[in-house]
């Protein structure tokens, strides 16, 4: 038409028809990603990549992108100098509690935040695009996801934020990178555990304990001399909040922050996703800090004896795999050495008869050791086609640490002694941390009961000194030899066993016995708590800052009797430790030493109940 009009105007002269010209326009087109496996529908909302007929999750009214909100990095950037508040974190709509509790407290360290996204380096906010870096079973996955966020009609978002929502979006894309890991959102729903989730977080080895089942002054020493390289968890005790008229619910996302002491006092500062009016409820204290967090901003300041009754679980997480934590890995870390790895993969169905067990040959101490053992993801599997395993139950695992005898080796038996054992339940992981003091042999063990079996399993070792280790699947015959002070009924010259060379390195499995008719743990060799050992026991050997009870099963009686008369026998008992005799620290408890350093040769530990920590600190 215009090539006619054009000829028309030039057989008229320029009376009828118009001179052509081409019409053109300059135009920047943007490309927006989209991802075309994990896209922004009903199909990826659901489990098995169906809409469902009925199902109990609320479907999305409506998918935005992030970018039509905001176009800075999702997740606030440390400085020199300054850490910044990567912010409380929500749940949404999904049933995925652990996952929010495991965010939680990796946003008391916001660098890790920025390890989860690679540093930014291959992500794109103005595009939408998103490479986000995940451990799971023994390796990094990259997932890639782009910005399509999940919303209900009045406009609000159906996945986990931040108090600082939109400008910090980092908890829905890191939501949803782990949905898609997992093949759908709805395959987040069911409940976890939070240990699993600080693993995949950060790739470090995760584990649980009770505050109940260690002495408060141990158990705030302890966190405060791994601060640095763990990350901290802890579980809201709802029922004693309730005592106290504090309106606090368990699902409110705890992690702690910091510990520090203050004129003598050790606290501990939590920082929670309640309601500021449940925060200041809370028995808080004033401890000037740097960062000046308060009430406001959910961090509230306890005391470890308000800590330990208001708070049950702790889950910690030991960062070995992360870069920034080389620097200030623990107190027996050397300067400018890195942890040493090994990694073990075990094909196949792993039963009781095929558990695996790893012996090392240990030269070079001290030694910190931290072990994990975990089993295939059951919520990881191809829910496409079993949508049924994103919620199995995990097969009970129990990691064991032995010192082994000179004649053990891979091909015969002998004596082992435990040293430690990992927490036990129904996880996914276990783990456990011990420190070798003197060259020689030990023993690795994993265990599974005989009706459980799980397919495939990875045990990962991580070491501050270099070790020989060899896997061993053939289970040879070993006598487990539980060490007495009261031998032949001979009395010893120390309270030290110098055939112990390694002591435990963390605080789980230790289980807590508050009754004579619950049952002890019925493991080799019959350990008993920690909390039972100090409360009513006298029978005990310092092993670094961790106690632990030895029975003697030929003399004195049973163990219940034992119990019942922790002195019976033991009138005429004298025995030296670190000045105090031994019936000078029965008649003197106040006065006896605590715990001077964690895992020292000079660490003491008294058995006394009310102990003096500090001359304007006293914890009963």
């Amino acid at each position: 038409m215009e090539k006619m009009k054009d000829q028309i105007f030039q057989e008229t002269g320029g009376r009828v028809g118009q001179d052509y010209s081409p019409h053109t326009r300059t135009a920047k087109v943007k490309d927006i990603f989209q991802d075309p496996q994990f896209p922004p529908s009903s199909k990826s909302w659901f489990k098995g990549n169906e809409v469902p007929d009925y199902s109990s999750l609320q479907k999305p009214d409506m998918w935005r992108r992030l970018q039509e909100m905001v176009m800075d990095a999702p997740y606030p950037f440390s400085q020199p100098g300054i850490v910044p508040r990567a912010g409380r974190i929500y749940q949404g709509i999904l049933e995925d509690f652990y996952l929010i509790a495991g965010m939680q407290a990796v946003a008391m360290k916001p660098w890790l935040i920025g390890q989860i996204f690679a540093d930014m380096k291959f992500s794109d906010p103005s595009t939408g695009v998103y490479i986000l870096r995940l451990y799971k079973h023994g390796q990094w996955h990259h997932v890639v996801i782009d910005d399509a966020i999940p919303f209900d009609r009045a406009m609000n978002p159906l996945t986990a934020r931040t108090e600082f929502w939109p400008s910090l979006p980092w908890p829905a894309l890191v939501e949803k990178a782990y949905a898609k890991l997992h093949g759908s959102w709805e395959s987040l729903g069911g409940g976890g555990h939070v240990e699993e989730v600080m693993t995949d977080l950060t790739g470090g080895c995760s584990t649980r304990f009770g505050t109940a089942d260690v002495a408060q002054d141990r158990l705030w020493q302890y966190m405060y001399f791994l601060q640095d390289m763990c990350l901290f968890g802890c579980n809201i005790n709802d029922k004693e909040c309730s005592k106290r008229r504090i309106p606090m619910e368990q699902h409110y996302a705890s992690a702690i922050f910091r510990l520090q002491k203050y004129e003598g006092v050790p606290y501990v500062c939590v920082c929670m996703s309640a309601p500021s009016l449940a925060v200041a409820r809370m028995p808080s204290c004033k401890v000037p800090v740097a960062e000046g967090y308060g009430i406001a901003e959910g961090f509230v300041w306890l005391r470890i004896d308000d800590f330990v009754e208001l708070f049950d679980t702790i889950y910690e997480c030991r960062l070995v795999n992360s870069i920034s934590t080389l620097g200030n890995l623990s107190p027996g870390w050397i300067p400018g050495e890195a942890f040493f790895e090994e990694i073990y993969a075990f094909q196949g169905d792993v039963y009781t008869e095929t558990s695996p067990s790893f012996l090392m040959e240990i030269l070079e101490t001290p030694n910190e050791l931290v072990l994990e053992v975990t089993q295939t993801d059951l919520r990881y599997g191809d829910n496409h086609d079993t949508p049924e395993l994103s919620r199995a139950m995990q097969a009970p695992l129990l990691l064991r640490f032995f010192q082994c005898s000179k004649d053990v080796d891979d091909n015969g038996g002998g004596e082992i002694y435990m040293v430690h054992m990992s927490a036990w339940g129904h996880t996914r992981d276990a783990s456990c941390s011990v420190k070798v003091m003197k060259p020689g042999k030990y023993l690795a063990m994993v265990s599974i009961p005989a009706k459980y079996t799980c397919h495939r399993m990875i045990f990962r070792c991580y070491s501050t000194r270099p070790l020989v280790m060899k896997p061993i699947t053939q289970h040879r015959q070993t006598l487990l030899r539980v060490p007495s002070l009261f031998r032949d009924g001979r009395t010893p010259k120390t309270l030290f066993n110098p055939t112990r060379n390694a002591i435990p390195y963390s605080l789980c499995g230790f289980q807590r016995v508050d009754a004579l008719s619950e049952k002890l743990p019925q493991t080799p060799g019959r350990r008993t708590s920690l909390a039972l050992q100090w409360a009513q026991d006298r029978d005990f050997r310092v092993l670094g800052c961790l106690v632990y009870l030895t029975l003697d099963y030929q003399a004195g009686g049973t163990w219940v009797n034992r119990i019942r008369n922790p002195l019976a026998g033991l009138e005429d008992l004298s025995l030296d430790m670190q000045g105090y005799t031994y019936a000078q620290q029965m008649n003197n408890p106040g006065h006896l030493k605590t715990v001077g350093a964690f895992g020292g040769q000079g660490a003491v530990a008294s058995v006394s109940a009310a102990e003096v920590q500090d001359a304007n600190c006293c914890i009963t």
